[in-house]
This record gives C-alpha cells, structure tokens and sequence, in this order.
C-alpha cells in the first residue's frame, strides 16, 4: 500500500480484516494505539524486528504479519526476498507492507513486480502504478 496513510490502515485493516479473523496477527507499528482492541489475536511486534528468516521462525504458520512504515531496515534485499519468495509461502503466512513512500524503502523493483495485491490511493501511487 503506497500513500499517505490518512487513517486508512486502521480503518481498512481493523474493520475489513483484523475484527473478523481467528489466527495469529503481528504488526510492526509505531502506532499499537491504533490497532487496540480490534482483535485479541494481535501481537505486536519488537520495533528491532525485521523481514529476515530468522525472525520469522518465531512467528506461526498460518498468520499475518503487518508492516506499518515499511523501510527495510538492515538494507539486505537478499534476507528481504528470501522471506517473500520462499518462507511465506511454505509457511502460509501473509505479509502487509504499508509504505508511505517507497522510493525510501530501498527496494523499489522488487516491491513493484512482486506483491499479488497493490493498493495505491495517492497521485505518485497510481503514477508508479502505470
């Protein structure tokens, strides 16, 4: 999801998809104030956790992982894919990045031909987009 964030995530994520699910849910935020109380499946997050294998070995199959002001933080793009294009996979977890700007996160190709679902609601997303 690229843009300003506007409120979206919470009402998008907490209303269409947290509220209603019985599985494991971790996000990644600066905000935890925004997501309180929408599911008692949530768990947030260490603010040092990063998209690596090893990290993802502590989180459950079958869960959600939620991103929110994705930057890839230790700057290796291969830890980066090999969680995106293997681990999530085999392990049925899925992953929301939410970025605000992705020029920023360091990995702008990647992002662009590798999500099955990208949501952009700002002019430069739908620009990128094209």
């Amino acid at each position: 999801m690229v843009g300003n964030q506007n409120n979206f995530l919470f009402n998008f994520l907490s209303y269409n998809l947290l509220f209603f699910l019985d599985i494991p849910i971790y996000i990644h935020t600066k905000e935890q104030q925004d997501f309180e109380g929408t599911n008692k499946n949530i768990s947030f997050l260490d603010p040092l956790f990063s998209v690596t294998e090893n990290n993802f070995l502590t989180l459950a199959n079958d869960s959600i992982v939620i991103f929110d002001d994705f930057s890839l933080q230790n700057k290796n793009k291969v830890d980066f894919l090999k969680v995106v294009n293997y681990y999530l996979r085999h392990h049925h977890i899925t992953l929301f990045l939410v970025i605000h700007n992705l020029y920023n996160t360091g990995l702008v190709n990647e992002i662009l031909i590798s999500p099955h679902i990208f949501l952009a609601y700002t002019n430069l997303g739908y620009y990128i987009l094209k």
